[in-house]
């Protein structure tokens, strides 16, 4: 059932669409991301069915208390949009490196090098965000609660960058895909 629950959050996010989605942090275990704007009101509805299944879910695996699970909707929140905005910037630096790199010989040395170093301060931050989670966390979960927790959200955001990938995959066999010549009139 859990994984069910997780392929439908991973099939949510990435049927929102490729640009979106790829704008979009995975969302946590217990709360989906807010929808986009303008975003039509059955998608709204969808979101919003995803993130009460999936709070359900996180709430049965660590056996949260209406409390804990209140709590952890806050941290949540608090942690959000610094997770999204440092996806985006590890996208867009790894977007930019790779088309250097696609220049060969030509690709400039300083960039590459410039992508390199701001991807590592990208990982950084990431890891402080985690450990400052993981602080207000202890506050009102256990080690095993707080375990199983990350253990939750890796697994979500694995199946969420799977399923991108493979939609990336899809697009870009369409678009290199010959088109049937049109027939004269």
């Amino acid at each position: 059932m859990m994984r069910r629950a997780l392929a439908l959050a991973a099939l949510c996010v990435a049927a929102a669409g490729a640009g979106a989605a790829a704008q979009q942090d995975a969302p946590a275990p217990d709360t989906a991301a807010p929808a986009a704007p303008g975003a039509t009101p059955e998608r709204r509805q969808l979101e919003e069915q995803l993130r009460l299944r999936l709070g359900e879910i996180v709430r049965r695996q660590l056996g949260l208390t209406d409390d804990q699970y209140a709590r952890l909707q806050a941290v949540n929140q608090k942690y959000a949009a610094p997770r999204r905005d440092l996806n985006q910037r590890d996208r867009y630096l790894r977007l930019s490196l790779r088309a250097e790199l696609q220049l060969g010989d030509k690709a400039d040395q300083g960039k590459v090098g410039g992508y390199l170093d701001q991807l590592t301060e990208v990982q950084q931050s990431r890891l402080q965000i985690f450990r400052e989670e993981q602080k207000d966390l202890a506050g009102f979960l256990t080690p095993v609660q707080r375990a199983k927790y990350a253990a939750l959200q890796e697994q979500l955001r694995k199946r969420v960058t799977q399923m991108r990938q493979r939609q990336l995959e899809r697009h870009q066999a369409r678009a290199t895909r010959p088109r049937p010549a049109r027939p004269l009139r």
